[in-house]
């Protein structure tokens, strides 16, 4: 197996707003190539991410030499990935990162780590918070990027398919033939990387609490690590669930106002009621023990209650999701963990 490395030049994408949800250090970009489409028949033959390095960028990129490399090639690259909370991939939920677990699962590798990481699947996000699919012919990685003005400097001329051909010769080949068919196949895969960490730029036109509300997004309390999965604000209550990192104990506490649950898999469910004033649903931030500096300055608060839905059943993402983290971060904090924890 071979490691490749390669400092790019240019900062990961930031936002303000993206940045109460997780920063350029808690992410990193992914994309693999493999022999075919189904993880039964098929292998990764590349792992390729793009990380922060300091004010620029670091590929790296995890080659399978031949196919008997694929166990410790999906060993050492998954280790990289859950170092991050948040995996950005282009189509990574329904492609890359079940064809990785599948692959792990097969050589009995561990796949907790990944299945704690949150998952931001650009792709999806364009498809369904963005009014692209209305505008270019597909939403294809190639067709974003030239829309966003960013696929000039792009360099390699195949596609996956081609990529997998490539393969194939270069495992028959030896000699300076081989050498430029592994330059190809890396090339086309370090685009791929390095193009999707710029696409992350069209995140500042969408509404990214929208998107973190419906998407999920990492929480953190000192060295305590959760996920929020799915949010419900409904008629009658609150409903927060997701996955704590690190081997927690179970709890069950009904303090404070909340109905909170840990199970020995950390799976972690927080339910609160709301109620209705003039109209809105509203959570009563007194009687939750919330009356927080992070919650008052959101523009849905009022006298200790914060809005959660407008008159016309509109939910207020901000202030849901901020409620949300921040009774997450409420319940990391009394957690007893007996093992040790994946920090971001």
């Amino acid at each position: 197996m071979r490691i490749i490395q390669e400092n790019i030049s240019g900062s990961m994408f930031r936002s303000r707003i993206l940045e109460e949800y997780f920063t350029p250090r808690h992410t990193v970009v992914a994309d693999i190539e493999t022999t075919g489409l189904s993880p039964r028949g098929s292998q990764v033959i590349l792992g390729g991410l793009v990380v922060r390095d300091g004010e620029n960028r670091l590929a790296v990129q995890y080659f399978a030499d031949n196919p008997e490399d694929e166990a410790e090639l999906l060993d050492r690259y998954a280790g990289m990935l859950i170092q991050y909370p948040v995996i950005v991939t282009y189509n990574g939920n329904s492609f890359d990162l079940p064809f990785i677990r599948k692959r792990m699962a097969l050589h009995r590798l561990d796949v907790s780590g990944l299945q704690r990481c949150v998952s931001f699947d650009l792709y999806r996000i364009l498809k369904k918070y963005s009014g692209l699919s209305a505008i270019l012919p597909d939403l294809k990685q190639k067709t974003v990027e030239r829309y966003l003005g960013i696929g000039q400097t792009r360099r390699d001329t195949i596609d996956g398919a081609e990529s997998v051909r490539l393969y194939s010769q270069y495992l028959r080949s030896s000699g300076r033939n081989r050498e430029g068919l592994l330059d190809t196949i890396l090339l086309h895969n370090r685009d791929d990387i390095v193009k999707l960490s710029e696409i992350m730029s069209a995140l500042r036109y969408l509404d990214l609490h929208e998107i973190m509300y419906h998407e999920g997004f990492p929480v953190f309390q000192e060295k305590n690590r959760a996920v929020i999965r799915r949010i419900l604000a409904g008629n009658r209550g609150v409903s927060i669930e997701g996955t704590v990192s690190g081997d927690p104990e179970p709890y069950r506490g009904f303090e404070r106002g909340t109905d909170a649950e840990l199970s020995a898999d950390g799976d972690f469910s927080i339910r609160i009621p709301v109620e209705t004033v003039g109209g809105y649903s509203v959570a009563d931030l007194k009687a939750l023990d919330a009356d927080l500096p992070q919650l008052q300055e959101l523009a849905g608060y009022e006298s200790g209650y914060l809005i959660l839905r407008d008159p016309e059943k509109n939910i207020q993402y901000h202030e849901v999701n901020r409620l949300a983290r921040q009774l997450t971060i409420r319940l990391l904090g009394e957690l007893t963990f007996s093992g040790q924890l994946l920090t971001g």
